[in-house]
């Protein structure tokens, strides 16, 4: 009997929240042209949406889900402050220069949505690895799309020089939307093919199932 809770790493790629989902694409698309800035996005969206859904769970789902929602949002505000204050401490220049994308995690959809459609009907145990695989496709997501950008925009990576910019334009968000949208295609692609070829193992043991069963009536 197979475990209805049972954590699948959905999150990474089948249901990444950026790629699959189209959600919370704005600050990546915008603001991760280079890599320290994609870490600096990934971690606020660590501190801020996790800590938060972890915190929320004790919430009671008796109250009407609009205030539920309001205060999820309360407490990811709350969640801002020390999010902050860290990372300043750790990229000061960086920080200040997509502040105002950390703002807006405060009130991103895997916080709002996902908690009440998915997360929040799991054991906490299992909830907790299953939004951590959410976090980490975001992560993916954002280092990717800013190691390219900061490459082909600036000729770095790390802040490591390692040739003239072919690209200066790879830093416009129209770029990172272009970005995004060939990686989410890439990433459909796949997991519809992944898809496709379950169904054809399905249906392969299905009829070696059915086979002897055929045979043994004809021998009757």
């Amino acid at each position: 009997m197979t475990n209805k809770f049972s954590v699948k790493p959905d999150g990474l790629f089948r249901q990444n929240i950026v790629l699959m989902s189209g959600l919370v694409t704005a600050p990546i698309i915008v603001a991760a042209t280079t890599v320290e800035r994609a870490i600096v996005l990934v971690l606020s969206f660590f501190l801020m949406s996790y800590t938060s859904i972890m915190i929320c769970r004790i919430v009671p789902r008796k109250i009407v889900y609009t205030v539920r929602a309001m205060l999820y949002a309360v407490v990811a505000a709350g969640m801002f402050i020390p999010t902050v204050i860290i990372l300043e401490m750790l990229f000061p220049a960086t920080t200040k220069s997509v502040m105002l994308y950390i703002e807006i995690l405060t009130v991103n959809s895997l916080l709002l949505a996902k908690t009440e459609s998915r997360f929040y009907l799991e054991p906490y145990g299992v909830m907790a690895l299953d939004a951590l695989f959410y976090v980490i496709g975001y992560a993916i997501a954002a280092f990717v799309v800013g190691a390219i950008r900061e490459l082909l925009a600036y000729g770095t990576l790390f802040g490591l020089r390692w040739f003239d910019p072919p690209m200066p334009a790879a830093k416009s968000p129209f770029f990172g939307f272009f970005l995004i949208g060939i990686f989410a295609a890439v990433c459909r692609a796949g997991c519809g093919m992944r898809r496709a070829q379950q169904r054809g193992q399905r249906a392969a043991r299905a009829s070696q199932s059915i086979a002897p069963d055929s045979r043994g009536e004809g021998a009757q």
